[in-house]
């Protein structure tokens, strides 16, 4: 049988019949070349076609997915972002459609992705992070992005709404809660420890440059708790305890330096500290080294024990205190025996700054304040002759009744002139007798006796100790053979 041919109108009504006839979905198959992804199913349909493609036009144009993606059209015309790059020009050449539900409309490699090519390259601790460790939901700033893509719960799918401040990812990390606005993160961050103040912070900017030691302490040794506006500094104590309590009255940078808390020097003090406010320094005080009162060490054994007051003890440089007077850093060495002798008062009643030794008690004070004023041989005696007992047992309370108190062991009479006063004799002048009145013995000096020597009649006699006694009386002087013998 031959073939009846159909002429070509009969054709085309044929066809169009066809389309009636068939499913609309079918009909849509049969012009579509396939599936849209999920992305786009709400546009499956025949009648969607143009939503996304003109009449008699092969493929797609960039304004029609453009009409849609507001969000993106705007970076694109402000020329920021990936899309603004004239080889994403056209939309299909990275974003093939009609593959299917599952087919992924995004499809490249983050490895491979030039990250600078955005605007914000990846440095140090940013290239280790996962791409969506910072494309989350949550950080999609942008509202028009927002807004276009809550609908279809694709936010956890962009890459797009992003800010690239600092605050914009890390606003929870940011312990200053807004104190340095608007200064930007970088002026004090980088990106290899959020943490650390990196090296293109400069503290000399800041109201409080940073000197000697001050440059090694780490910054939360200053500012616990993250708090870097509102510290006080504008003194010393307000960051450092002071050893002194006070005591000092003067500002700690009059003596010390940033490069050393105990770096104190000589001329450091004697410029900017008064020390008469705590303690003049005159005479020998004003020579002597500061550790020489300062230092716990340097004491001097026997002769200085510095009482240092409490709350300084254990500190640098403890503070001597000066309520006991002399007797803060010198031991006394007369053990308190001037105060029980009623003779006490202050040290500086016999001593001077000048030189402890020798004391300022001399002749003319022994007369007035003593009961024994020194003349003759006395007052050109040394002290340590009379006041021989060891400190503190008795040496300045002396007793001296009568010359015997102090010559009864030197003196060469024994008791033979018992009750009589030595001054009868003696003088204080000598103790040798240049004018004694013989004729007042019962033995008057006449003729060649006048000139005979003492000690030709009255002779030295050994006693018990190896002490020699003059004998003076009683002498046999009845008759001259009494002295002189047969030779008279």
């Amino acid at each position: 049988m031959t073939p009846i041919r159909v002429p070509r109108p009969v054709e085309t009504v044929f066809a169009l019949l066809l389309l009636v006839l068939v499913p609309r979905t079918a009909s849509a198959q049969l012009i579509s070349p396939g599936k849209l992804s999920s992305e786009h199913a709400e546009f499956e349909g025949i009648t969607n076609c143009t939503s996304c493609h003109a009449l008699r036009t092969r493929g797609i144009a960039p304004d029609r997915c453009l009409a849609c993606h507001e969000p993106l059209a705007e970076r694109i015309s402000a020329g920021s972002g990936l899309h603004s790059g004239a080889e994403y020009e056209a939309c299909a050449s990275c974003h093939r459609e009609h593959l299917g539900r599952e087919y992924a409309l995004v499809r490249w490699e983050p490895a491979e992705f030039d990250h600078a090519s955005v605007g914000f390259e990846l440095e140090e601790a940013h290239e280790t992070l996962d791409c969506r460790d910072c494309h989350t939901s949550t950080r999609v700033r942008d509202v028009k992005v927002r807004t276009s893509l809550v609908p279809y719960a694709a936010l956890d799918r962009t890459y797009l709404g992003l800010g690239t401040a600092c605050v914009d990812c890390h606003e929870i990390d940011d312990p200053h809660e807004g104190a340095f606005s608007p200064r930007p993160c970088s002026d004090c961050h980088d990106q290899v420890d959020w943490k650390a103040a990196s090296a293109s912070f400069d503290h000399d900017e800041t109201r409080y440059p940073l000197t000697g030691r001050h440059r090694s302490v780490s910054c939360n040794d200053c500012h616990r708790g993250d708090s870097f506006r509102g510290l006080r500094f504008a003194s010393c104590t307000n960051c450092h305890t002071d050893p002194h309590d006070g005591g000092m009255q003067a500002a700690c940078s009059s003596c010390h330096a940033t490069t050393g808390w105990d770096d104190v020097s000589r001329e450091a003090v004697e410029s900017g500290f008064d020390h008469d406010r705590v303690f003049a320094l005159e005479a020998a005080h004003a020579s002597a080294d500061c550790s020489s009162c300062h230092d716990p060490g340097p004491q001097l054994a026997g002769t200085i024990e510095i009482t240092y007051r409490p709350e300084t003890v254990g500190h640098a440089w403890p503070a001597p205190g000066t309520e006991a007077g002399c007797l803060s850093c010198h031991v006394d060495l007369h053990r308190g025996e001037l105060e029980r002798g009623g003779a006490a008062g202050p040290c500086a009643d016999c001593h001077t700054q000048t030189a402890w030794y020798p004391s300022t008690f001399d002749v003319a004070r022994h007369e007035d304040e003593t009961s024994f004023p020194l003349v003759g041989a006395h007052a050109a005696t040394p002290c340590i002759a009379c006041h021989d007992a060891p400190l503190g047992e008795g040496q300045f309370t002396v007793r001296a009744d009568g010359c015997a108190d102090c010559h009864g062991a030197d003196q060469p009479h024994g008791d033979q002139f018992q009750g009589r006063a030595c001054d009868s004799c003696h003088g204080a002048d000598s103790f040798r007798i240049s004018d004694f009145d013989h004729s007042a013995t019962a033995f008057a000096l006449e003729g060649a006796h006048e000139s005979v020597a003492c000690s030709s009649c009255h002779h030295e006699e050994p006693r018990p100790g190896g002490r020699t006694l003059v004998r003076y009386r009683p002498l046999a002087a009845a008759g001259c053979s009494d002295c002189h013998g047969d030779d008279s």
